[in-house]
C-alpha cells in the first residue's frame, strides 16, 4: 500500500487549514485534488483526489491519518483503487506540500520515495 509517515508533533487541524487543492498537468497526465473533509476527533482528513493518465481516469480519496509519532498519508480503505504512479505522486505531494510548511517534520518510513 503506497504512503508516507511524517513524524514530529503534528496538529491534524493546522494542516487542514494549510492544505491547498493540487494541480498537476504532464502531457496527457492530470494530477489533482480538491475538496477536504476533516473528522470531528481532528484525528483524520480525507482529500478527494483524482488521476488521469493515459486516458484513464482513477478516484480516490487520500487520507492523513494521526499517529503517535506524527501522521500517514495513504489512499482510504473505503474505496479499491488500482495504485497507478498517479496516485502514488498525488501522495507524494501532498507529503511535500505538508513539508513546506513544517520543515520540522521528517520523513519517516515510506514506499513513495521516488516521488518525494
Amino acid at each position: 500500500m503506497p504512503h508516507v509517515v511524517l513524524l514530529g508533533h503534528i496538529n491534524i487541524e493546522t494542516i487542514f487549514n494549510e492544505l491547498k487543492p493540487l494541480f498537476k498537468k504532464e502531457g496527457e497526465t492530470i494530477l489533482k485534488t480538491s475538496k477536504r473533509y476533516i473528522e470531528s476527533d481532528n484525528s483524520s482528513i480525507l482529500v478527494e483526489s483524482m488521476a488521469i493518465e493515459g486516458g484513464n481516469k482513477t478516484d480516490f480519496l487520500t487520507l492523513i491519518g494521526k499517529r503517535d509519532d506524527g501522521i500517514v498519508i495513504r489512499i482510504s480503505p473505503l474505496k479499491e483503487v488500482e495504485k497507478t504512479n498517479g496516485l502514488k505522486r498525488i501522495l507524494a505531494e501532498t507529503a511535500k506540500q505538508i513539508m513546506s510548511n513544517h520543515p520540522e517534520y521528517t520523513v519517516g518510513k515510506t514506499n513513495l520515495n521516488e516521488w518525494l
